[in-house]
Formats: C-alpha cells, sequence, structure tokens
C-alpha cells in the first residue's frame, strides 16, 4: 500500500499592533497551509513562543508598543529556540536604513508598508523554502 502524504500546517507567529494588517495576513495565509498565531506586541509574542512554539516563521512590525521589533528580533535570537526561526520584519517607516537595522538585528527579510498580497506571499514561500539554511537539516 503506498503511503499517504501528509501536509503538515507551518506555523506563522505574528507580532503586529495593527489589527487591519493582522487580518490583511491571516486572510492572505490562510488559503496556504498556515496556522496562525496573532500577537499584538513583543511581550506577548515572547510568551507565545515560549508556551506555542516552535514556529516555522516569525512576523513581526517593526514599531511595537513597550519593546520594539528590533528589541523583540534580538530576543528571539538570543533564544535557543528562535534562533533559526526565519523572521520577516515589516514597517510602514520608508526610511531606507531600515532595512540594514532589521537585517542587523538578525531580520532575514524586510517588507515595507504598504506590501501587496504577492509580496507577502513571496516573502513568506522565500523564508520557508530557504528554512532548511537557517535551521540545519538536523533541526527540521
Amino acid at each position: 500500500m503506498a503511503e499517504q502524504m501528509v501536509q503538515r500546517n507551518w506555523r506563522v507567529l505574528i507580532a503586529d499592533d495593527d489589527p487591519a494588517i493582522c487580518t490583511l495576513i491571516d486572510t492572505v495565509l490562510r488559503k496556504g497551509p498556515y496556522e496562525m498565531i496573532m500577537c499584538n506586541d513583543a511581550e506577548s509574542a515572547l510568551v507565545a513562543v515560549d508556551r506555542q512554539g516552535p514556529f516555522d516563521i516569525i512576523i513581526c512590525d517593526f514599531m511595537l508598543p513597550g519593546i520594539s521589533g528590533i528589541d523583540l528580533i534580538e530576543r528571539l535570537r538570543g533564544k535557543e529556540s528562535t534562533r533559526g526561526v526565519p523572521i520577516l520584519m515589516i514597517s510602514g517607516h520608508t526610511n531606507y536604513a531600515m532595512d540594514g537595522r532589521a537585517k542587523n538585528a538578525g531580520a532575514n527579510l524586510f517588507l515595507n508598508k504598504p506590501f501587496t498580497i504577492s509580496q507577502l506571499r513571496s516573502a513568506v514561500s522565500h523564508l520557508l523554502s530557504k528554512r532548511e539554511a537557517y535551521f540545519g537539516a538536523q533541526n527540521l
């Protein structure tokens, strides 16, 4: 008897305090094999990582109440469980230095808001396709 392929859902942690952005991301990704956990600040994202992880990808905003998105990324990179998880940072700031700051903190990709549905899907697909390179084959 042939083995059946089991399609897994990619677990996505989203940290953004803008309900419209969370709804947009949820609407776009729900059409694919994704399970989303939404957090409206960095502190709740850190709690979710500890209590609801592991996650396959993390999407976070630059501007979050309390701890900034940059600080969140630095904390995530310091945790064993999220050290290699691909991170997509999003921001409404159009400052070109944001991309560099995000990547220096540990983000793998940066998207400016407003982004298109196609850009979001492409960024998430790209990060998940490169996941083995971030994690290493032994951790998949």
